[in-house]
């Protein structure tokens, strides 16, 4: 799948903010990369790179940025930025824990993923996994600044 389609399929992003003033005077940018081993020399372990793809294949680890512009004259408080897991993606975690939270029934009810649980027919509800979240949240409690830009990431697997 080429880049644009990629980008086509995982950039769904929308943000809510309170007071709606923020929201009107925010911006909300998306940004696709996939994820690089990088060969480590004389010995020294590899690190990883990510660049823009042009095109991803099941089992690739992509990570995608959000970030949160405050274009407003005040701070901007209260703000929320909720994301879907494109249904291409197996969502496979965050390196930004602060306010964070997962859904796993389409973005209904949002909590920390090791909460959740997963009713089962007759039998007793299993906990969730990665492969059970539908979509992403970060609620942040602290104000942006006017100007400033507040930037998170999640990461996926292609399947």
């Amino acid at each position: 799948m080429t880049g644009k389609m990629w980008k086509a399929l995982a950039l769904a992003a929308f943000v809510t903010s309170l007071p709606a003033a923020a929201q009107g005077n925010g911006n909300l940018s998306t940004k696709v990369e996939v994820e690089k081993t990088t060969t480590g020399q004389d010995g020294q372990p590899g690190g990883k790179t990510y660049v823009t793809p042009d095109v991803v294949v099941p089992g690739d680890r992509v990570r995608i940025s959000l970030a949160f512009t405050n274009n407003g004259a005040e701070p901007a408080s209260g703000v929320v930025i909720s994301n879907p897991i494109p249904l291409a993606l197996l969502f496979d975690g965050t390196d930004d824990p602060a306010g964070f939270a997962v859904s796993i029934d389409g973005g209904k009810q949002f909590s920390p993923l090791s909460d959740l649980t997963v009713p089962v027919g007759g039998a007793a509800p299993r906990a969730a996994t990665a492969a059970d979240v539908t979509h992403v949240r970060w609620n942040w409690t602290d104000a942006i600044g006017p100007g400033q830009t507040r930037t998170v990431a999640f990461f996926g697997r292609v399947r």
